[in-house]
């Protein structure tokens, strides 16, 4: 963890323009010309992960390749911890064994596992192709289950951000727990390509280059980029958002999860923001050199069977 946190906080690394304290700021820009992959909110499925980077999605090519031979971006929305729907009957358990302090820990271990285990990959893709592939910022990226900053604890079926947290400190240590904060906090909140954005959540508002670029100085763009609700962002936020980006290009785009959606994806804000999150089904989206996004035939479902399937 300490290589990736030094990684990460290093002003060298050049793909992450400067914040007005000379530290990386919060945006980072994809390598031009080249295809790009954006995967959406993971929650400890480290399945899902592995099958993006390693199914044949271009040109018969799939993204670890790519990835290795730098003719590919791959970028996560974020959202890393806390399983979901397919795992809520794990999550009450778990929570039985939180009211005893984890005496027993059955349930809990093995969510954690999961999320531990894809950090881990993440972290060695990370690693290996800084320049390449980027993780963002999501709501669920609050180790701390913390109140401030733009962020807010976390709760769903249970009390899944305070259950991980204590989890955390009691098995891992408070040393463990402080360095995921400072990775988490070193996270970038938006990546920019060749004419569109990745963003977790929809943008609440209009933002600037700027204001993103020095997104952790200011609460407000940090929530509005992590943790805007259906239906709660600003009309034309995301226009004025992408306008600031591209003043003159037409049929630019942003992409994010957050929410989860019905089907393959869902078009927000004047159709400019693509909304591809699932629970169950592993959607990802492939932004192809050169061409307008067709999300019919860029959005594909990864099925257990490793079949690539479009809606």
């Amino acid at each position: 963890m300490h290589t990736i946190i030094g990684l990460m906080s290093s002003p060298s690394w050049n793909v992450r323009p400067l914040d007005d304290s000379a530290a990386p700021g919060g945006l980072v820009r994809l390598e031009p010309n080249l295809p790009s992959l954006v995967i959406p909110d993971l929650h400890g499925r480290r399945d899902f992960f592995y099958r993006a980077l390693t199914l044949p999605l271009y040109q018969g090519r799939n993204f670890l390749d790519l990835l290795a031979e730098k003719r590919g971006n791959v970028v996560c929305v974020g959202d890393a911890f806390h399983g979901e729907a397919p795992v809520r009957e794990r999550w009450k358990a778990a929570y039985d064994e939180f009211l005893t302090g984890f005496r027993k820990r059955r349930a809990m271990n093995h969510e954690m596992a999961d999320n531990l285990r894809l950090l881990q990959m993440i972290f060695s893709v990370m690693q290996e192709y800084p320049e390449n592939f980027f993780f963002l910022k999501g709501n669920h990226e609050n180790i701390d289950n913390e109140l401030g900053r733009g962020n807010y604890p976390f709760r769903k079926f249970v009390n899944e951000g305070e259950m991980v947290k204590v989890w955390t400190r009691l098995f891992l240590g408070d040393n463990c727990l402080a360095l995921l904060k400072q990775y988490e906090n070193l996270l970038p909140l938006a990546a920019e390509g060749d004419g569109f954005l990745v963003t977790h959540a929809e943008p609440q508002r209009g933002f600037s280059r700027m204001e993103i670029i020095n997104a952790y100085s200011d609460d407000d763009v940090l929530y509005g980029l992590t943790w805007t609700d259906n239906g709660e962002a600003q009309p034309g936020s995301v226009a004025n958002t992408l306008d600031s980006f591209f003043p003159e290009r037409t049929g630019s785009i942003c992409f994010g999860g957050h929410r989860p959606v019905k089907g393959f994806f869902a078009l927000r804000n004047e159709d400019r923001y693509v909304q591809i999150n699932h629970p169950v089904a592993q959607l990802v989206a492939i932004v192809r050199r050169g061409e307008d996004f067709s999300p019919d035939e860029q959005i594909v479902r990864l099925d257990t069977d490793n079949t690539v399937r479009r809606g």
